[in-house]
């Protein structure tokens, strides 16, 4: 399980993340959730991503990272090191688009959602 991060780190991650159109909230349920999951989230996107850009429509987000950075994805996947892909995404400003991948799949009402149950 991760730990979290301290005050002063997250800030600092914080800062250099990107602009998005996720509303705060979504955001922050997305954190949490992020962190009751251990892991799950950081690698079921990833998979996701690079099943995309296999299939020649890649997320805008992997699209922009750089050869090197999608390489640290693809190892950390292969190394089954969820901690290594929150690092290079919160490194590289996308901490955010897990937040949002988490809510969006992971959040309790989601699987009822995608199965059509409100």
């Amino acid at each position: 399980m991760m730990e979290p991060l301290s005050y002063y780190y997250y800030n600092v991650l914080e800062s250099l993340e990107k602009p998005c159109d996720v509303p705060a909230l979504h955001l922050q349920e997305g954190y949490d959730l992020l962190y009751r999951y251990g892991g799950r989230v950081e690698m079921d996107l990833i998979r996701r991503a690079e099943a995309a850009s296999a299939n020649g429509e890649p997320y805008h987000w992997h699209e922009a990272l750089d050869d090197e950075q999608r390489g640290k994805l693809r190892r950390a996947l292969a190394d089954e090191n969820p901690a290594k892909i929150l690092k290079v995404m919160q490194r590289n400003g996308y901490a955010g688009v897990l937040y949002h991948h988490a809510r969006e799949v992971f959040a309790p009402d989601a699987a009822d959602e995608a199965q059509g149950v409100a």
